[in-house]
């Protein structure tokens, strides 16, 4: 049989991470190695990891970074150290279901060529509560996609395939590390444009990850107090024009900002995809038309043009 790692990225998860690798142990497949990286947490989430190492020697290893790197970097470290056949990326706050490892690795084992298999997941809130609805059916895209219409959506910059879903084979490592260095590219990101541009990506048509939605509630009292209305002097006017003034110099300042950043983040990603491409012509791949090839290549190659 070959060897299964699952490579968990922690942040200050105290409060879930327990439960996510309670779940990853108790899998149907269990894994051979749990890689946990810690991002320089401030809470207690490196002694929670700490204590199911000292429990499970033979398969957690936990390392800490030196500095806060951020989600891509650390990802990208605990996928270069995992020496596995297979890999599964994790969250820190999720829950598996029983036989995620087991089916995904099933489904590889049976499809070689595809190098990588993905999967929907549900919804839960932060106590573990279903709320009632999978990924697939909520996205505002139609998913699943794979093939010809996965690289047509990666292309326009989207990516209907969230990290926590994964399970790819270690031959794409050489491929995938490094990541971009871009604030832009996620893992799960760079992973889906390897997978789909150098493989055969295939799906897992079952809810394999119960996916938690964090409860960030915000009081909003103030707004619906009814003030009484008070007469307007001269000098209330003017300082009501004066700060209409600002608060239209600065959104049109926002609007020039942010249409600067979309322009850097489709240069940015289209990039990445254009660097997959060139390693797919490099290695005379040929899963893919070379029309679909030629209209992708049409599409990224306009996003790159100079932002003048």
């Amino acid at each position: 049989m070959k060897t299964i790692g699952t490579v968990i990225a922690t942040y200050n998860g105290e409060r879930y991470v327990e439960e996510q690798i309670d779940s990853i142990l108790n899998q149907s497949l269990r894994p051979h190695k749990i890689i946990v990286v810690d991002d320089c947490s401030t809470d207690k989430t490196a002694g929670i990891v700490a204590r199911y190492r000292g429990a499970h020697p033979e398969i957690i290893i936990f390392e800490q970074n030196e500095k806060n790197m951020g989600y891509v970097k650390t990802f990208e470290h605990g996928i270069s150290i995992c020496q596995t056949d297979y890999i599964a990326i994790s969250d820190q706050d999720d829950i598996w279901k029983p036989d995620k490892i087991e089916k995904c690795y099933h489904t590889l084992e049976q499809n070689k060529e595809a190098k990588l298999c993905f999967h929907d997941l549900e919804f839960i809130d932060g106590n573990g509560n279903p709320l009632g609805k999978n990924f697939w059916e909520s996205a505002l895209i139609p998913l699943p996609m794979s093939g010809t219409e996965a690289r047509k959506r990666l292309a326009n910059l989207i990516n209907g395939v969230p990290g926590c879903t994964m399970f790819f084979s270690s031959d794409l490592k050489e491929y995938l590390l490094p990541m971009p260095d871009s604030k832009w590219s996620g893992h799960d990101w760079w992973i889906a444009v390897v997978g789909f541009f150098l493989a055969n990506p295939i799906i897992v048509n079952e809810v394999l990850t119960r996916y938690r939605i964090h409860e960030n509630q915000t009081c909003a009292l103030a707004v619906n107090i009814k003030r009484k209305k008070k007469r307007r002097s001269f000098k209330d006017i003017l300082f009501r024009i004066k700060r209409e003034t600002k608060r239209i110099m600065l959104r049109r300042r926002i609007t020039k900002i942010r249409s600067v950043e979309k322009k850097e983040r489709e240069r940015a990603l289209s990039q990445d995809v254009l660097k997959a491409i060139t390693m797919y012509e490099t290695f005379n791949l040929s899963h893919i038309p070379k029309e679909e090839l030629f209209s992708l290549k049409d599409i990224l190659e306009s996003n790159t043009r100079d932002m003048d």
